[in-house]
């Protein structure tokens, strides 16, 4: 009889590496553990003028500019600190035509920047399509704070995952970046799949154990 149940559970996996639930990672490093491994940065700022950064947190003076930023996704983020800036890290994401995904991840606008008169904007964009715009009067203050965007990949291939930082004059406001992820959604069809997968193995599961009692 544990044949049967070995014949059932194969579809089972089958099934999961279909719909995603079995899959590499989309990102490369998105809690930024290997610093800036698998990111490219390009651009430039003024003062302080160091570019997109990889900050330690959980500490003190984790920005070195007084904030004790908490951690998030691990004991690393992306510090966007320059003023006069246009910065961009990217990432090359191999995606699946028609296939739904989300992208999230989290922010931290600094309390040290927040009194600066001058504002930021970080645009995030998957190929041509930006998915949002986060402006610091919208990003709050000492806290981290997720976001999410849902999205459709129109055809299957590699594209640029970008957050570009864009900066006033200065003293100019800034923020930090943490636990980027892009995930498929599953179809509906794909669950309803696997709930009867599940259901076929349970009753072999049943069976086995009445033939056991017998």
């Amino acid at each position: 009889m544990a044949r049967v149940v070995f014949r059932l559970a194969a579809p089972v996996v089958a099934m999961f590496a279909a719909s995603g639930a079995i899959a590499a990672p989309i990102i490369t490093n998105g809690s930024f553990e290997s610093g800036l491994t698998g990111w490219t940065t390009s651009g430039s700022g003024t003062t302080p003028g160091i570019g997109i950064t990889v900050i330690t947190t959980g500490g003190t003076n984790s920005t070195g500019y007084g904030d004790n930023v908490p951690v998030y996704d691990g004991t690393h983020a992306v510090f966007f600190v320059d003023d006069n800036a246009n910065e961009t890290l990217s990432q090359s994401v191999s995606l699946v035509g028609g296939t739904h995904y989300t992208l999230s991840f989290a922010l931290f606008a600094t309390s040290s920047g927040a009194a600066n008169p001058y504002t930021f904007s970080l645009k995030d964009s998957v190929g041509a399509s930006v998915l949002g715009t986060n402006l610091s009067s919208n990003v709050p203050v000492g806290v981290w704070t997720p976001y999410s965007y849902s999205f459709q990949a129109a055809s299957t291939g590699n594209f640029t995952l970008a957050f570009n930082f864009v900066s006033g004059q200065t003293p100019s406001k800034d923020v930090i970046l943490d636990a980027v992820n892009i995930t498929a959604v599953p179809e509906p069809a794909s669950w309803a799949l696997m709930l009867m997968g599940f259901g076929g193995l349970g009753f072999a599961m049943r069976q086995r154990r009445k033939i056991a009692f017998a």
